[in-house]
């Protein structure tokens, strides 16, 4: 599916190309947030698994008095997900949107899920197309997985009618929805190791789903906007026939209220007056979780067995790292900036069942220590297209150096085993940050990669959310979010296997400026 990703890039650049590359500029430069309002939501969704725990939770978002439908504008927010956009003068419309996928069985402890394994949050992606000249608007969108879990994606045609009031709107949509075989197998599955007497094991086939909602704004005042979502999901039979599937419909819908008083700065330039300092050197205090998962073959290339190392060897799941980073500015659209992380890990435990890693063989029963080094390094250079008093957005090509080294021995120490991965991947991504006024910064960073070269076959994907306040002339201090995933397959000598990282957790950090 990461082929749909290279059309749509490729579409949008010869769009750019035809439509004019410096009148595209001239318009992203000149966008005002402002047009956008931020707000809080609450939302609702009934869970499909018998027993599973429905989810209520409120969150922040950014939204428009505008429904999307009616705009032209470059940023896309729909179906719980954001992306970017362009809205050709004959009503098409191609862009690229992610959202986060939360389905799972929640903190439900149902007898019918026991011993069923939770389905993990992950990220979607892809590119949407459309066309708006019809009263009916006809939508089309790819949402393929990115993180690894599954490899699937899901495929979403959607017809809406918008209806623009003098105060509000109102946007009735129907979709068909299809999900690939690999998507519905790994929410909606029973392995044989979960399989009971009264649960036999089930393997669900692709399946087509159903979906109707209503979204409503109102304009309360003009800096104040009401706006509420109702709808259905109705499911297909490759999933309601799945045994830890209760519901063939499920129900959502969310409320939310905007407040829209200009909370970014103003685009103009003469009153830029927050220089941003030439060189930044951060420190951080990483709070991460971690899943590391190891292959490694043995020595004439027979395939060992993939060992999660956190259930498997004990290894702590969780831990405190340093961040450091360092930012050179040099100009008004070129940045470099390096990034180190690492994060060592220790465990004991007494294995529970046979393993065998590379050339080494352990009985059950055996006690092992392992230890456990992750460490990564970043290195990127960064074009601003544009950089003004309100916002700044960069194409950003790296490198990601991201190196585990995992050591097993027996207590006794008399058998070790030592795998040492070390890979160089090239990246891609954007930059961005908002200024909120004159001492607040909300920045985002996002990088991706995929190769299926010679030996090398993986993915990687990186992302950051950080909102940062200014102290003085010199210092700036910060909270955010980080997250990292990285899935490489190799025969090299260094790796001889497979190696699969997910980390992520909160971040807070102090960063002088010079």
């Amino acid at each position: 599916m990461h082929k749909f990703h290279g059309i749509l890039l490729t579409a949008l650049l010869v769009v750019s190309s035809d439509a004019s590359a410096n009148k595209l500029m001239e318009f992203l430069r000149s966008y005002d947030m402002n047009d956008y309002s931020l707000g809080v939501a609450v939302s609702a969704r009934q869970n499909p698994f018998i027993g599973g725990e429905n989810s209520l939770f409120a969150y922040p978002y950014l939204t428009s008095f505008t429904h999307w439908s009616m705009t032209d504008g470059w940023i896309l927010i729909r179906d719980g997900g954001y992306g970017i956009r362009w809205v050709s003068d004959n009503d098409w419309e191609l862009g690229v949107i992610a959202r986060p996928r939360t389905l799972g069985l929640g903190n439900s402890a149902a007898e019918e899920l026991t011993g069923i394994a939770d389905r993990k949050w992950t990220i979607e992606m892809g590119p949407t197309i459309g066309y708006r000249g019809w009263p009916v608007h006809i939508n089309w969108t790819l949402w393929d997985e990115l993180l690894g879990r599954h490899g699937g994606y899901v495929s979403d045609l959607s017809l809406a009618l918008p209806i623009d009031l003098d105060r509000g709107f109102i946007v009735p949509r129907v979709h068909a929805i299809y999900e690939s075989a690999d998507h519905s197998n790994y929410y909606y599955s029973v392995s044989a190791a979960e399989a009971t007497p009264t649960r036999p094991a089930y393997t669900p086939g692709s399946t087509w789903n159903a979906r109707a909602e209503v979204r409503v704004g109102y304009e309360v005042s003009p800096k104040w906007l009401l706006t509420a979502t109702v709808g259905a999901e109705w499911l297909g039979s490759e999933i309601t026939n799945s045994p830890i599937v209760g519901r063939d419909r499920v129900l959502f819908g969310n409320v939310g209220l905007a407040y829209n008083a200009d909370i970014f700065n103003p685009t103009a330039l003469d009153n830029y007056d927050r220089p941003l300092p030439t060189i930044d050197l951060r420190v951080a205090a990483f709070f991460t979780d971690i899943s590391s998962k190891v292959r490694r073959d043995t020595a004439d290339g027979v395939p060992g067995i993939e060992i999660d190392l956190e259930n498997i060897l004990g290894t702590p799941q969780s831990g405190t790292a340093i961040e450091v980073d360092a930012l050179w500015r040099t100009g008004t659209h070129h940045q470099f900036e390096l990034g180190y992380f690492d994060l060592v890990r220790n465990g004991t435990t007494t294995l529970e069942n046979d393993l065998r890693f590379g050339d080494l063989f352990l009985p059950a029963g055996t006690v092992v220590d392992s230890q456990v080094d992750y460490s990564s390094l970043r290195f990127g250079y960064t074009f601003f297209l544009m950089r003004d008093a309100q916002k700044e957005l960069g194409f950003m090509v790296g490198m990601h150096l991201s190196e585990l080294a995992v050591n097993v021995r027996t207590e006794t120490g008399d058998q070790v085993e030592r795998s040492r991965s070390s890979t160089p991947l090239p990246v891609i991504g954007l930059n961005g940050a908002l200024f909120l006024g004159e001492r607040t910064t909300l920045r985002a960073r996002i990088h991706l990669f995929r190769t299926d070269f010679d030996q090398h076959e993986g993915a990687l994907n990186y992302a950051a959310l950080d909102l940062e306040r200014v102290f003085g002339k010199r210092i700036r201090a910060g909270i955010g979010y980080n997250l990292y995933a990285t899935r490489l397959e190799s025969n090299s000598e260094s790796l001889n296997g497979s190696l699969d990282i997910r980390h992520h957790g909160p971040v807070v950090y102090v960063t002088l400026g010079f």
